[in-house]
């Protein structure tokens, strides 16, 4: 494939007070070695120095670099209005808070490409505790449950159907979420117009939802290479959840 002819893939980064990692996100993401991207931050009202360190980046960016400030949507909104402002062919979830490997993009691209029925590529993630999470024991109990969520699947293959996930004898066990957060997966835009968006009535497993609605329709693609990183801080929406019980 010809460089003129690789697709648009989008890097969706919804962000709300991320001035704690975002440089460090962000720098991940421009550090692709995939040549057609755009950067997307879709910012959810934030009150820190969020959109200061992106406009920096911003400056110095190569790439189409959009920054969307808007009044406080709410989580899963603003991740769904990622998805309505996105450009490309190709959408890669990218957390404020998670990290890319330099290759991530060009791999998952790579793999989508040689099917059109694929629908979602995903691959496992390095597990990150941020500084003071090692203390704290609702973080070491996401982290001890969340290494390696590909190997609970009986038959993972590196294409298949994701009708076959969905037979899959292991599918309600535990863990529940076998293919992990937004920002370990790439999704062709059209899954989104074909299957809806993003359950802003879900406030926990939003993302298990929408991985079991596109195994309806489509193939899921799966590489065995690290190419993410999940970073587990005191911050996060789950340990919120955790401690009203909601993730119940």
């Amino acid at each position: 494939m010809q460089k003129d002819t690789y697709p648009l893939v989008t890097i969706a980064i919804p962000t709300y007070q991320a001035e704690e990692f975002l440089a460090e996100t962000l720098s991940t993401a421009l550090s692709q070695t995939y040549p057609n991207i755009e950067i997307l931050i879709s910012d959810d009202g934030s009150t820190d120095g969020t959109l200061e360190i992106a406009k920096e980046f911003q400056k110095n960016s190569a790439v189409d670099f959009k920054i969307l400030n808007h009044d406080r949507l709410g989580m899963v909104d603003n991740w769904n209005y990622c998805i309505t402002m996105s450009q490309g062919k190709y959408i890669k979830f990218l957390f404020q808070d998670d990290l890319l490997a330099s290759n991530c993009v060009d791999e998952m691209v790579k793999l989508a490409q040689e099917d059109d029925d694929i629908g979602l590529v995903f691959s496992p993630r390095v597990l990150i505790l941020a500084e003071g999470a090692e203390l704290d024991e609702r973080c070491l109990y996401v982290y001890r449950g969340c290494d390696n969520l590909h190997q609970a699947w009986s038959n993972l293959q590196s294409v298949q159907w994701g009708r076959e996930l969905l037979e899959d004898p292991n599918l309600l066990e535990s863990p529940i979420n076998k293919i992990g957060e937004p920002s370990t997966v790439m999704i062709k835009k059209e899954v989104f117009e074909e299957i809806g968006s993003f359950d802003p009535d879900l406030c926990q497993i939003v993302d298990v939802d929408m991985w079991l609605r596109i195994m309806g329709r489509y193939k899921i693609a799966f590489i065995d290479e690290k190419l993410s990183s999940f970073r587990l801080h005191t911050q996060q929406q789950t340990l919120s959840n955790m401690d009203s019980g909601e993730h119940l």
